[in-house]
């Protein structure tokens, strides 16, 4: 782990010494600083800090920086790591566990933040606000996570398909219409089923661009053919015993993304937001309304 190699260096220069030191006692302070600032920080050239970070199996301060944030919650609280698979020991108690769930998410969190892809977040906030229609797939674990963005569509008034039966996505054949401005946004952890094979193809074919959003680091060839692929790091493996820190990371990739929709046309959303909201209103008054009558009878 990064935290274990970053402390348990032995043979280090002065310059790097200085860096370890400022890294020890800022740790939450270094995840938000630029190449230059920490420089500027610790009295040391910007090639000093980059040579640590490669010297930690790193390829440069980026991603030390996302690897430190991953670990940073975990390493605050409990002085150690939390096991991605399996976060839970034997005979863990009701409060460990809530706090290890805790912490795990907190990390799952920083780690996503700190990764983000700003202008590709932009660029197919555009494509999808800038759509007649959206197409939404996922499958599995993912299926989840595109019902949840589907509904906050719904929200705002937003047309959006999404088919949650096996065989309905392969199936259903999309056409190029000129007259509609038709987009997708494919969510898939691992990037390997058939079925996501099937749903590219049907994609490119039908000339219908699309946002690919994953946890998996070469989602080849599929990003070939995305608008823009989105993705979040992930060190889970299959043996796990569940997807919470993909599960948590992807969600708020997908809420950082429906907020840039959101806010590309803030007024009328929001006042789609309140419609929705009336009508649900009003429909629990009616229902609430007509079970008064059915109990009369």
């Amino acid at each position: 782990m990064i935290i274990e190699q970053l402390f348990g260096k032995k043979k280090l220069t002065d310059s790097e010494k200085q860096i370890i030191d400022f890294i020890e006692s800022n740790p939450r302070i270094v995840i938000n600083l630029s190449l230059e600032e920490l420089s500027e920080k610790c009295y040391v050239s910007q090639a000093s800090i980059i040579r640590l970070c490669k010297k930690l199996g790193t390829k440069g301060f980026a991603e030390f920086k996302i690897r430190l944030a991953s670990e940073i919650n975990a390493y605050l609280h409990n002085h150690h790591h939390i096991h991605i698979d399996v976060p839970l020991d034997p005979n863990t108690s009701e409060k460990e566990i809530a706090e290890t769930f805790f912490n795990l998410t907190s990390q799952s969190l920083q780690t996503a933040f700190h990764s983000l892809d700003y202008n590709g977040l932009r660029r197919a906030a555009l494509m999808l606000a800038r759509a007649d229609i959206i197409h939404i797939y996922g499958r599995g674990e993912s299926l989840i996570l595109a019902e949840d963005f589907h509904y906050k569509l719904t929200r705002i008034g937003k047309p959006s398909t999404l088919e949650a039966l096996n065989g309905f996505p392969e199936a259903k054949c999309l056409l190029s219409n000129p007259k509609v401005n038709q987009a997708a946004l494919v969510i898939s952890h691992y990037c390997n089923s058939r079925q996501i094979h099937y749903i590219v193809d049907e994609l490119v074919s039908g000339k219908i661009p699309f946002v690919l959003v994953t946890a998996t680091e070469n989602p080849w060839p599929y990003e070939n053919f995305s608008a823009a692929t989105l993705r979040i790091p992930c060190p889970e493996s299959r043996f796990k015993m569940g997807s919470f820190a993909s599960r948590t990371g992807m969600l708020f990739l997908l809420d950082c993304l429906y907020g840039q929709i959101f806010s590309l046309d803030y007024e009328k959303n929001k006042h789609n937001l309140t419609l929705f909201s009336q009508r649900k209103v009003e429909r629990s008054y009616f229902y609430s309304a007509s079970d008064s009558i059915d109990s009369m009878d």
